[in-house]
């Protein structure tokens, strides 16, 4: 039996950051490995989580936002210490940039992802989601993302470096398999995350429903451009009330009702109960395609655009992006997605199956 260690996001307080941890973990254990989540502390993970968060190009404004965030900030934070602590199962030491390098002869292998572990801004480009501290005989990825489509020429140089010593590559978008032919020269496959390799039956045993009545669900990771608009307007046509993940010190818009600091399990439950979900959020994407519901999506958001959620519809064959304020209710063959998603998800256990089954 092989021990894998994973190393990803699973310590942001992060909905999707921390389910697809659990997914991977709990998907590589099923194939027959011993596998534990690196407690890697990532410097700046825990520097944009902290309950009072000071910056120096807007003391006033942060200071008056920490002020009213804190004890919303410290209510997801016990939310997230919950499911690490009877979720996760974690490497008995944590480990820092400092002493991340002593592990490598604990594990057998490790793995990259999933998550934006690539991404050249998100976690401040930390060499530990590439492996570094790893010998190259022990470097595999799965469904990593850049979160980008292209990378700025001043990384280049470093992307390179640091994914020469990979044994495979996986990736999570199509664009991340041009990124890693470009940078490396080899062949990278493209997988599901790990939260699709679970079933949604699986999913339902954490779920946890607080909301007992039909209703439209809108989760938001990035500011959105007229999802609320298009939300509101859906909510009249439909006659159903609007509920709201969402932590912000104010409410963003009226008639819509706020659900603040959930529990992960709690947030699993509104997707499962909700009759139709309106985000611009990948692993809101996803989990509304785990549970087959009515979804519409904003690519284009305040930051960017959200490549990620794009790809995964373009992938199953799904038209209901939110543009402008408007979507069209195009119809949704849940027989042909949910058939694309069992051939995917066969291809990716077979990647995986490839390096952690076995002795």
């Amino acid at each position: 039996m092989k021990k894998v260690g994973i190393v990803t996001f699973h310590r942001a307080l992060n909905y999707g950051a921390v389910l697809q941890s659990y997914a991977l973990q709990k998907t590589v254990s099923s194939l027959g490995a011993e596998c534990e989540i690196v407690d890697y502390i990532c410097p700046k993970i825990t520097a944009d989580y902290k309950p009072f968060r000071i910056y120096k190009n807007d003391l006033l404004k942060s200071f008056a936002k920490s002020c009213v965030m804190v004890r919303r900030r410290a209510k997801r934070r016990d939310a997230f210490k919950s499911f690490f602590n009877n979720y996760l199962v974690k490497s008995k030491k944590s480990y820092t940039p400092q002493n991340i390098g002593e592990l490598k002869n604990d594990y057998d292998l490790f793995i990259s992802g999933s998550d934006q572990v690539w991404s050249p801004r998100c976690v401040g480009f930390d060499p530990a989601y590439f492996l570094t501290f790893a010998d190259d005989r022990q470097k595999y990825s799965y469904a990593a993302s850049f979160a980008v489509p292209t990378l700025p020429d001043e990384f280049i140089v470093e992307y390179k470096k640091r994914l020469n010593g990979f044994q495979k590559f996986s990736v999570r978008e199509p664009s991340g398999e041009k990124l890693v032919k470009e940078l490396t020269g080899r062949t990278a496959e493209t997988h599901l995350d790990p939260t699709l390799l679970i079933s949604a039956d699986e999913w339902k045993k954490i779920a946890v429903s607080k909301i007992d009545k039909p209703y439209i669900l809108i989760f938001t990771a990035n500011p959105a451009v007229s999802l609320v608009d298009f939300a509101l307007k859906l909510s009249k046509e439909k006659n159903l009330p609007i509920y709201c993940i969402n932590d912000a010190p104010h409410p963003v818009s009226h008639g819509i009702n706020y659900i603040v600091a959930p529990t992960v399990e709690e947030f699993v439950g509104c997707f499962k109960n909700a009759e139709y979900v309106v985000t611009n959020s990948f692993h809101g994407t996803a989990f509304s395609v785990i549970f087959n519901k009515n979804l519409f999506v904003e690519f284009k958001n305040k930051s960017g655009r959200n490549i990620r959620s794009e790809g995964l519809l373009k992938s199953l064959g799904i038209d209901r992006e939110i543009v402008d304020g408007n979507c069209r209710e195009t119809e949704i063959n849940w027989y042909d997605v949910n058939e694309k998603i069992k051939n995917q998800t066969i291809i990716s256990l077979d990647y995986l199956k490839s390096f952690v089954s076995g002795d």
